[in-house]
């Protein structure tokens, strides 16, 4: 059997290796670091294994810009792991999960049906469980910055393009009395919206050496079925709110209050 057919536990049940088992990590990242709360149910035997030191918790950090790729490990389900502003610019990447520190037989009863009789001879370094990718930042925020604009008439917005280093970047400028209300979740996706309405001149179609992030938000719209930039049925707020969501309720909260 091959490392690429090795049961994997996922924390967005995306496969049925273990049918009756979960892995549901809490992070929270902020200040350059992750910290996270990694939590197994119902597979003793992944936790009989880091107990005896056969796998371990792990986080994988990674920064395209900076090609930063490391994998973290502990034997403490509360994990925390750190990387410098030396050695990330732009969007971290965060995955936690279990990993195998030596090779080893997995026998597990909770494994489905498709594992049953077969020889699982796991390598160093897989992962037996693997969580969802998170970002120190939304791709909104990767993508816009909002500075207020004494010049615009009351209530206005607009949308200017820049680059910081060949990095597309978008500033979203506001009217006095709406950058008082800079922070709410409403009017930060109609600044997407505008953002989303320029890509069709900013990003050139079909370019191989489209930047990360764009990639990033083509990788997005693609996996929500919705058309991208160079295609004519694009619509720039069905791409936005494909991006980031309308969301009732309160408004985030004041990171300057």
């Amino acid at each position: 059997m091959t490392d690429a057919a090795l049961p994997v536990l996922t924390e967005d049940d995306s496969r049925l290796d273990w049918p009756d088992a979960a892995y549901r990590p809490e992070v929270r990242i902020g200040g350059g670091a992750a910290r996270i709360a990694h939590r197994l149910e119902g597979a003793p035997t992944l936790e009989r294994l880091i107990a005896v030191g056969a796998a371990r918790w792990a986080v994988e950090l990674r920064c395209p810009r900076t090609l930063l790729a490391r994998v973290e490990e502990s034997d403490d389900a509360g994990h925390e792991a750190a990387w410098s502003a030396a050695e990330a610019h732009g969007a971290v990447f965060v995955i936690p999960g279990v990993v195998a520190v030596r090779p080893l037989r997995l026998e597990a009863p909770e494994l489905g049906a498709l594992w049953r009789g077969e020889r699982l001879d796991v390598p160093a370094g897989w992962w037996l469980a693997r969580g969802v990718t998170r970002r120190d930042s939304t791709l909104r925020e990767s993508l816009l910055s909002f500075e207020p604009d004494a010049d615009l008439p009351p209530g206005a917005m607009a949308v200017d393009p820049r680059r910081d280093e060949g990095r597309p970047r978008f500033v979203v400028r506001l009217a006095p009395d709406a950058w008082t209300a800079r922070h709410d979740r409403s009017l930060q996706v109609a600044g997407l919206i505008g953002v989303c309405a320029r890509f069709h001149r900013e990003f050139a179609a079909g370019d191989e050496d489209e930047h990360a992030i764009v990639r990033e938000i083509r990788d997005r719209l693609e996996e929500a079925g919705v058309p991208a930039w160079d295609d004519d049925r694009w619509d720039p707020a069905r791409a936005a709110t494909a991006i980031e969501r309308f969301a009732a309720g309160e408004p985030e909260p004041d990171p300057d209050a």
